[in-house]
């Protein structure tokens, strides 16, 4: 027992953080993880549709974001979330614990985090400080207060990036590749990082097998496919049941887009939107509070310090992996292309605090930061200051944003 909490040391006192702070959180906005009431409980509405043997909701709900096709209402996000939540519809009919199940996801992140600290190396109070700059400094926090449809769903997303890196570099690739897979099912847009998982997982296999070529490698792990195979199955047959193609998730039949000349996506909203990382907080004048947006977002590397860190991180990478560059590339690469997709996205994150469409790729930079080495004299004191302003801002964001004070 001894030796368990010794090793395990780190996590505990991080989940006990962790869940202190949300407890705080909670005791100012009412948002407490055993609550049941979800006014935006989409994901509970489709899952009970589905055990009833009905693809739509069967009705309008005006409050919710819903696809319109052919008289139809469905949900209009990607539909992992009600998978998770089938067994909980069953017993609980609509009034499904998301809250809970959010609280769970957030413990379950802070569980891997440790779990990637200590794979890469960090032991102790590095450890404790790396995982509470990542899950308090940086935005986190507003997503895990509540299950609503929209934020669950980054949530769940953000545990299972966490949870597929760190089997990937385990060499687990049957249970990396399907958690992947199950995250591509909250944000389709995280396809973009599995050249990353693949090559950790084929690193993993080449130092297991020196003397096997890589191509042999991979096939003798076919089964490792399986996982995001049905999952994939089973996301473009309802994509296909319900608006008739095999990608189309759902958003473009939202009346917002229908009506958008531009439709959902459009490089005409590029340049507005690429502003808007960058919109600072007004200060009308030294007397007065400043008035922070709760609209599209706030300057990104105020509200998710990590991202500016894992940036000189990854390209300081690039200058010294010596034949090893390939993951730091690419995960710049995808990350870049992630941004320019967003800002081609019609909204930001529509009403939010922070900047959250941001935060998928915040896993994957965190590890950036863990895998650069020369850290370890100097940057985790560098980084003390961010963690304080990211936290500072997250926290207090969130209380307002959530009581409507902004």
């Amino acid at each position: 027992m001894k030796q368990w909490l010794k090793r395990h040391a780190a996590f505990l006192s991080a989940a006990l953080s962790v869940t202190v702070v949300i407890l705080i959180l909670s005791s100012f906005t009412g948002m407490w993880p055993w609550a049941t009431a979800n006014p935006y409980r989409s994901y509970s509405l489709q899952a009970n549709a589905w055990l009833q043997g009905r693809l739509d909701l069967g009705q309008d709900y005006p409050w919710l974001e819903l696809a319109i096709r052919d008289g139809k209402y469905y949900v209009s996000f990607p539909p992992f979330p009600s998978m998770l939540l089938l067994p909980f519809a069953a017993l609980f009919g609509d009034a499904t614990p998301d809250a809970l199940i959010a609280f769970l996801s957030a413990i379950a992140a802070v569980w891997y985090a440790c779990a990637l600290c200590r794979e890469l190396g960090e032991r102790g109070r590095d450890t404790l400080m790396w995982v509470l700059f990542l899950l308090l400094a940086n935005g986190w926090l507003w997503l895990v207060m509540n299950g609503w449809v929209w934020f669950i769903a980054q949530n769940l997303c953000f545990t299972l990036l966490l949870m597929a890196i760190f089997h990937a570099m385990r060499g687990q690739g049957a249970v990396s590749l399907t958690a992947w897979a199950c995250a591509v099912g909250c944000r389709p847009m995280t396809v973009l990082f599995f050249p990353l998982l693949a090559w950790h997982l084929l690193q993993r296999l080449r130092r297991e097998q020196p003397e096997e070529k890589p191509l042999r490698l991979i096939l003798r792990k076919w089964y490792w496919a399986a996982g995001p195979v049905l999952l994939a199955g089973v996301y473009m047959w309802l994509n296909w049941a319900r608006f008739g193609s095999v990608l189309e998730f759902g958003h473009n039949y939202l009346p917002e887009f229908v009506r958008e000349e531009n439709g959902q996506f459009s490089l005409a909203y590029f340049a507005d939107n690429f502003l808007l990382l960058f919109r600072w907080p007004e200060w009308h004048d030294s007397t007065t509070a400043m008035t922070w947006p709760d609209i599209n977002g706030v300057v990104w590397y105020i509200v998710n310090p990590i991202l500016p860190v894992g940036i000189g991180c990854w390209l300081c990478g690039i200058r010294t992996a010596r034949g090893q560059r390939f993951p730091w590339i690419w995960g710049l690469a995808a990350c870049l292309a992630y941004v320019f997709i967003l800002c081609c996205h019609r909204t930001l994150g529509g009403w939010h605090f922070g900047n959250r469409y941001l935060l998928d790729l915040v896993p994957f930079v965190f590890v950036g930061i863990l895998q650069w080495k020369p850290k370890r004299d100097w940057l985790p004191y560098a980084v003390i200051p961010l963690m304080a302003l990211g936290t500072a801002v997250n926290l207090i964001g969130t209380v307002a944003a959530y009581n409507h004070w902004l």
